[in-house]
């Protein structure tokens, strides 16, 4: 079993061999006038994702901590809310795209990590032949384990497209209950694992989307 730091460091080394520069964690507060709390950790490179930032900067990873009071409600009502957490995040600012995100988590997961592949589900955007096609054939994963999902649940911000960056989520699902909690009811959503390639991937339920 891995511990915290394991994990972490196993991720960000991971980033780092695939030419990600390993970036701090930004503040908790940061100096943006659209968040209380540093939600994500995209927030510090959003001038990088409208091209404003560093146009050097073209990969990145980091461990962000985060708070989001938008989840305070569901805190202690579900095993994966809480208010305050650690998000581990690859971004690519107009670098690597989908093929790659999706080959590396899946490396990640089943190579590093070592997880079942056999307790991995997987989502892409609803009309997202292109990501379904590189998991159905490229990594070969069967069809009835890829589910096309809409814009509720699958997109973000859910019930985009609206102002801003936004777009199609493509996501890793783990079923990581016990056997005797699963029969006790909460169904999967209580043990989701999420991994989310896209733009930016991540460990934890994080925020990787097409920009």
């Amino acid at each position: 079993m891995m511990t915290t730091d394991e994990l972490r460091e196993a991720y960000l080394a991971f980033f780092e061999s695939k030419g990600c520069v390993r970036k701090p964690s930004d503040v908790l507060v940061p100096n943006d006038p659209t968040v209380l709390f540093t939600p994500a950790g995209m927030n510090q490179f959003k001038r990088e994702f409208m091209g404003l930032g560093d146009p050097h900067l073209k990969r990145a990873t980091t461990c962000q901590k985060c708070i989001r009071t938008g989840d305070i409600e569901n805190v202690g009502k579900t095993p994966r809310h809480m208010t305050f957490f650690e998000m581990l995040g690859n971004f690519s600012f107009g670098d690597y795209f989908k093929r790659e995100a999706i080959h590396w988590a899946w490396e990640f997961l089943t190579r590093v990590l070592k997880v079942d592949p056999g307790r991995l589900s997987f989502t892409v955007y609803q009309d997202d032949d292109e990501a379904y096609e590189i998991w159905r054939t490229e990594v070969g994963i069967p069809a009835n384990r890829i589910a096309r999902m809409g814009e509720e649940d699958n997109f973000w911000p859910a019930g985009a497209p609206t102002h801003g960056p936004n777009g199609g989520v493509r996501a890793v699902l783990g079923d990581f209950l016990s056997r005797r909690r699963r029969g006790r009811g909460g169904g999967l959503e209580s043990g989701i694992y999420a991994v989310q390639p896209g733009w930016a991937g991540a460990v934890r339920a994080a925020a990787t989307k097409e920009y």
